[in-house]
């Protein structure tokens, strides 16, 4: 037996290594041969898996893993994320039992704690970042409507230039109308309508949201458009024209998607690409039904080759709506 194998051997009872830790000190472990590093993290494990707490029966589950070290250590670099223990031992039970790959189970991971851990909502207000030696930054937090509005108000070719000439009197600020896309279905109108916008929740495309009864209180542009979108087949009005998309279909595109439809990304529509679904290098066409807003980014990384081995994953049109399916979907 090799070096390696017997180290490959080694670290996959991982639970076994961290039982034989018990009751051996830090200085212990690294006289036996362990850096300080190693020796910390065994201890770590050994008290969690091994040590008092108050949710023995779900540590005795944990215990029956057959994952490897390594893989334990990654288990608690994400268990350590959840505010409560109660929190971190359903993470430590359902990864303990899972059955895959490292990457597939950080995955999970990464989805666990998001399921957990409560969403931070920021305070509104306006934050102020010193640094020494450094550049300073100002952070506004507030509602999406009015921060979207401020950074149009921006050159954005000049930003804090224009920033500047707009704090210190240099030039005008007016609130933007909105020429951009706000996407709502004819149920919501009428909702509105009636005075009940207060409880409608309207996305723009450009990343902003604002109520519907916000939408009444402010003035509409005369260059406004509304986009109609079948339920299953996406928008209705289709070209088949050029690679390039053209303008109406760039709107179309926009309102049915208004921020970047992969998983957890909102970049807005404005700011965004225009994605073949169908790869035009691989027949795709242009029309509306096959594009889709996409990031720069994602545009860039999507796995655009029908037949290649995934990788990033993809967009593609499901019963209607564009969403992200991942490489293992």
């Amino acid at each position: 037996m090799t070096a390696l194998d017997a180290y490959l051997d080694a670290m996959s009872a991982g639970m076994d290594i961290v039982a034989a830790a018990q009751g051996l000190s830090d200085r212990e472990l690294i006289a036996q041969g362990a850096s300080d590093i190693a020796a910390r993290d065994l201890l770590r494990l050994c008290d969690t898996y091994f040590g008092k707490c108050g949710f023995s029966a779900k540590q005795r589950a944990a215990r029956q893993t057959t994952h490897s070290l390594d893989v334990l250590l990654l288990i608690e670099k994400y268990a350590l994320r959840l505010p409560t223990q109660r929190d971190a031992w359903t993470l430590r039970c359902e990864l303990c039992a899972f059955r895959g790959s490292a990457t597939a189970l950080e995955k999970r991971a990464r989805a666990l704690v998001r399921e957990l851990r409560p969403r931070r909502t920021p305070e509104k207000g306006v934050r102020i970042t010193r640094r020494s030696g450094g550049p300073w930054s100002l952070t506004i937090t507030g509602d999406s409507a009015d921060v979207a509005d401020m950074h149009a108000a921006l050159d954005a070719n000049k930003p804090l230039e224009s920033a500047k000439d707009l704090f210190f009197g240099k030039a005008n600020a007016a609130r933007t109308t909105v020429t951009t896309q706000v996407v709502l279905t004819l149920d919501e109108l009428d909702r509105i309508v009636d005075g009940g916008g207060e409880e409608i929740t309207l996305q723009l495309t450009n990343g902003a949201q604002m109520t519907g009864a916000e939408l009444v209180a402010r003035t509409l542009s005369d260059h406004g458009y509304v986009t109609l979108v079948h339920p299953h087949e996406g928008p209705v009005n289709l070209y088949r024209t050029s690679r390039l998309a053209n303008d109406k279909q760039r709107l179309m595109a926009a309102a049915l998607n208004p921020v970047c439809p992969w998983e957890s990304c909102n970049f807005p529509a404005d700011e965004c690409q225009v994605h073949h679904l169908k790869a035009w290098k691989h027949g795709g066409e242009t029309n509306a039904a096959n594009l889709a807003t996409c990031c720069p980014y994602h545009n860039g990384v999507n796995d655009d080759a029908p037949n290649a081995p995934p990788r990033r994953g993809r967009l593609a049109r499901i019963n209607g709506q564009v969403s992200w399916v991942p490489p293992w979907g």
